[in-house]
Order: C-alpha cells, then structure tokens, then sequence
C-alpha cells in the first residue's frame, strides 16, 4: 500500500465530526494497567473559550494530519519485518506477537471491556507512564499511543506559581500538573498498527522479548537449509536488538533460503565485488562466520541486500530497497 492511500483514509476522518476519549496507562508496581480519564469539560468563563475535549481533539487531530504529510504520497508502507536502513519509512507492525502497549490500544476498542475511570483517590499522576488517545466516531476510529515522560510531570513541590488576575496576585499552585504535549508514537487504524520511528518504538514498548523471538525463527529457517558450519554464533547475537531486527527479515520474507540453491548462492560470494572487500569463509559449501563483520554480511546476503543495475551493469549494496510490481 502506498502511503496516499493511508493519507486519504484518515483524511476523510478527521473532516468528519469527531469526539475524543482519554486513556491512562498506569504503572502500578511491576504492573501496567488502563484507565478511563474524566476529563472536566465545565467550558471556560468567557463564551468563546473551548472545553478540555475540544483543545484535546484539536491538538491529537492536527498532530496525525502533520505526522502524516511528512510522507510522500509515492512511498510504500512496508511490513515491520523487513525494516531497513531508511530514515523516513512508514511501517506497519506485522510481527506474530504484539506488545503490551498495541495490547492495550486493541482493548479500549472493545465496547464491553469494562475498563475503570481514573481515581484519583487510588491512582497518581505519577504512575501515569502514557496516554491512549481516541479519536473518531461510532464508524471509525483512530488510536494513538503516546508516550509519557517524567519531565511532563510538574510536582507543587517545586514552588510553581499562577496569577490571580481579579486580586493582581501571584499564588502557589496546591496541586501536582500534568503536562500534555500533542505527539505520539504509533497508531491504530481499520486493525492495523502503523510506526513511523522503530528507535522510539523499541524503547517504549516491550518490544525486545519479541524481536528476540521472531528471530529465533530465522535461525531455525537458515539451520534448516543447513548453510552455516557454526549457527550458534547467531543465537549469540539475539541480544543486540538491531541484529535480531535483521534476523527477523529472513524468517518474514527472506528472497533467498528456499527459493536459491545452496550451490547458486555460495557462488554468488564468490563473484559479487562486495564480498572482494567483505569475504565470506566458506568450507564444503557452508559459511564459517568468525567475526562479527561475516555475521553483518551474511544477513545482507541473505536478505539479498545487493542490487545490479541493468543499465549501467554496476554492482550496489542496498541499504534500502523496494519492490517494483
């Protein structure tokens, strides 16, 4: 899918008449649950002032509609899976298992859910660690997770002050202030989860436990067609979420393990100019990896990260590539 068609989509929502709904993704312990946020819509004391919900849904609605015009209206949106080195991609999430987060996001859509309002009796501002934000209507939807930083917390222990215009006087504010900035992380839209900075995803969510998992399925793929003398030296890797990130593409949409011969593949090693400066050591047929530079280039092979122009006959390594249909 191009990225004009997701644009158009949530286009036509946000022109239409909306209502916003607050969430709160508290920490409590080692435990992370959602609550329902009251929010106060008394209206301001002059007539032309808008409620909280009307700031609230003006501020989430303009920030998806600018997220999103940063992307070219030409640009695929490519499975997570297959991320790859560019900067400016637009991803949808496709892995087996979703973080708790995305979890999360899924469950406020659940009408008899039965999710709890926020008290603040019982629950604080600060266990407060991200918002899910709703916009839309009884059709359609849109759901953004943002994530919540401790700066945003304002404490009235730090002496804050605000004017009482009517007495021309300076008071301390009596209670903590919760600081929202309109940003956010991924969103949830028709069932799928789009992300546009893979970095801040993989901080905010519980994001390692899965790439780690997805991985290890690559490993039991390449295992399979029996190609490396010492596999095990993958499995030492998985900690390194960029290298499992990459290891995720071969068990998701590998081009190579499959669907080339062993025999094809190792020969292309041999007479690609790529592998003159990066070699692969190979014995009976099978990659010897040795160091952590024949790790990096053995998934590039077998991500087939190289590309060959047929106009000029160059040979390319691809940090980013999509498919022409």
């Amino acid at each position: 899918m191009e990225a004009k068609v997701l644009k158009d989509k949530l286009d036509g929502i946000l022109q239409q008449k909306n209502g916003i709904i607050m969430y709160a993704v508290l920490k409590k312990d080692e435990t992370k649950i959602i609550k329902l946020i009251n929010v106060a819509d008394e209206g301001g004391e002059k007539a032309e002032e808008k409620d909280t919900s009307e700031i609230l849904l003006e501020g989430f609605t303009n920030i998806v509609k600018t997220t999103f015009e940063t992307y070219d209206d030409s640009i695929k949106i490519l499975p997570l899976s297959s991320a790859d080195e560019r900067k400016n991609g637009l991803y949808q999430y496709d892995l087996d298992e979703l973080p708790e987060e995305m979890k999360f996001m899924k469950e406020v859509l659940i009408e008899d859910s039965n999710i709890a309002t926020m008290n603040f009796n019982d629950d604080k501002l600060q266990q407060i660690t991200a918002f899910i934000i709703v916009i839309g209507n009884s059709d359609n939807k849109i759901v953004l997770y943002k994530h919540q930083y401790p700066i945003g917390l304002l404490k009235r222990d730090k002496c804050m002050l605000t004017p009482i215009p009517h007495k021309n006087r300076l008071k301390k504010v009596e209670e903590d202030i919760l600081r929202v900035d309109f940003n956010f992380q991924f969103c949830l839209f028709d069932n799928k989860f789009f992300v546009s900075d893979i970095d801040k995803m993989e901080k905010i969510c519980s994001f390692h436990t899965l790439i780690t998992n997805e991985a290890k399925k690559s490993i039991d793929l390449i295992k399979k067609f029996d190609i490396l003398d010492n596999i095990e030296v993958l499995e030492e890797e998985l900690d390194n979420v960029t290298f499992a990130r990459k290891l995720t593409r071969v068990y998701k949409d590998s081009k190579v393990l499959g669907k080339v011969p062993k025999k094809t593949i190792v020969e292309f090693t041999k007479n690609h100019s790529y592998f003159i400066k990066n070699p692969l050591k190979c014995v009976d047929d099978k990659f010897v990896l040795d160091t952590k530079k024949s790790r990096d280039t053995f998934i590039k092979l077998i991500n087939d990260d190289f590309l060959k122009s047929e106009l000029t006959n160059y040979e390319y390594e691809s940090l980013a590539k999509n498919i022409s249909n």
